[in-house]
């Protein structure tokens, strides 16, 4: 299957949106928790990353693996995402029994919506949006997406993101 493929298909993409957890943990160490869970199911799971963005609530997340469904790898990145709450807060000193994330309900830790934002799809995969108008929102959108390190845009500019991204034309 093509990129181009997967992109189109919205089986592959999910738009994640983190619930109140977020609070407990800085913005910094939030990025770093989500992109090592998506290095993890990258490695793990054969999950091939073809387009991420982090945000401050939101986790926009394109790929594809030939060995695993992608709700499992869904549920795996869940997990990852789990252990690494818990080991910052053991590390903060702020982990306590009540708090506790029992494994069957990591699944509550995010929301997830279908990813529909043509533009977003596009500016992470490494693609351009061309319109026949000036769109200023798509201009900020574009900066935003082009500067921001938690981006497989950085990837497909040739840079090195936090993630490791499949930014090769077919996917094996």
């Amino acid at each position: 299957m093509t990129i181009e493929e997967i992109i189109r298909f919205k089986k592959h993409a999910q738009l994640l949106v983190m619930h109140s957890w977020r609070k407990d943990i800085p913005q910094d160490q939030r990025n770093i928790i989500i992109a090592e869970a998506l290095n993890s199911c990258t490695v793990e799971k054969n999950f091939n990353i073809i387009g991420y963005l982090i945000t401050n609530r939101r986790v926009f997340l394109i790929g594809s693996s030939e060995t695993t469904s992608f709700q499992k790898i869904l549920q795996y990145f869940y997990e990852q995402v789990a252990v690494g709450i818990i080991n910052y807060k053991n590390m903060m000193h702020h982990y306590h029994k009540e708090a506790h994330i029992e494994l069957e309900h990591v699944d509550k830790l995010f929301t997830e919506y279908p990813f529909y934002n043509e533009y977003i799809r596009r500016l992470i995969t490494g693609k351009t949006v061309e319109l026949p108008y000036y769109d200023p929102h798509l201009e900020r959108l574009e900066t935003y997406i082009n500067g921001y390190n938690y981006c497989s845009a950085l990837d497909y500019e040739g840079g090195k993101s936090p993630v490791i991204v499949a930014t090769n034309s077919t996917i094996r």
